[in-house]
């Protein structure tokens, strides 16, 4: 009976043996197939980070781009806007010129299209037939 007894223990010892042997060897394959994944993981996050830093790069440099447009509307909205005051100058000093072809005096001039003494000299020295008197000094000035 001892020996049975020694035998049933043997046999178990190496059943335990046989199994643990077993469950090692799966052990060992998780882990390698963790290391896998792990190792795809990283790589797949090393991607991303590239991709990420690609991106804000990006967004920078859109950023930027942008505040280049917008300067550059900013730069033709003045343009623009100074090309509309001179066109509102040039129709006056037109209208100017008609009227003193027409031979009508400074101060009706001035009133009509708001120009200053300065203007209203050039004009009427550029235009003028001499019949409008300027004010001020002698002749037409």
């Amino acid at each position: 009976m001892v020996i049975w007894l020694v035998a049933l223990i043997a046999l178990l010892a190496t059943i335990v043996a046989a199994f643990s042997v077993g469950l090692v060897i799966l052990l060992r394959r998780q882990l390698a197939a963790l290391r896998q994944d792990y190792q795809r993981q990283a790589t797949s996050v090393m991607a991303l980070q590239g991709a990420m830093k690609a991106l804000s790069e990006g967004v920078a440099t859109h950023g930027q781009a942008q505040a280049s447009v917008q300067r550059a509307l900013e730069r033709l909205h003045d343009q623009h806007s100074e090309l509309r005051a001179r066109e509102g100058d040039s129709g006056a000093y037109e209208q100017a010129i008609r009227l003193i072809r027409q031979g009508l005096g400074r101060e009706e001039v001035r009133r009509r299209c708001g120009l200053t003494s300065t203007e209203l000299d050039l004009l009427f020295n550029l235009h003028g037939t001499g019949t409008a008197a300027p004010t001020g000094s002698s002749g037409r000035s």
